[in-house]
């Protein structure tokens, strides 16, 4: 089933994804700070790392703790602004008539097939 206007019944539809794009964004920048904060203050990997290596283990673990953090904030912040795409947002637009909506629920599937 595609997803169709409900004003013209066209069904080129574009997703807009406001949420999910400011979420990524905001969560990458988010984790990437905490967790870099976090190592140059004598956090877990850099405490790691410094003791092997010295002053560069640190800045070194300060980066990789700065990735992996940007990394999974990005994909946390991604996820929750899929969520507010779907429910607050009208995260879909008509490219024939240029309406914006949102996807409403519909009723379920049944769970088992009817007529066989």
């Amino acid at each position: 089933m595609t997803l169709q206007c409900p004003r013209c019944q066209s069904d080129r539809i574009d997703t807009r994804n406001y949420g999910k794009k400011a979420g990524s964004t905001l969560g990458t920048l988010a984790g990437a700070a905490s967790v870099a904060a976090g190592v140059l203050r004598g956090g877990e990997i850099g405490a790691m790392t410094g003791t092997a290596v010295g002053p560069v283990g640190t800045t070194v673990g300060a980066i990789i703790g700065g990735l992996i953090g940007g990394a999974t904030g990005g994909a946390l912040g991604a996820k929750l602004g899929e969520v507010v795409d779907q429910n607050v947002f009208d995260n879909y637009r008509c490219l024939a008539c240029h309406y914006t909506f949102s996807k409403k629920p519909t009723e379920p599937e049944p769970m088992y097939p009817t007529g066989m």
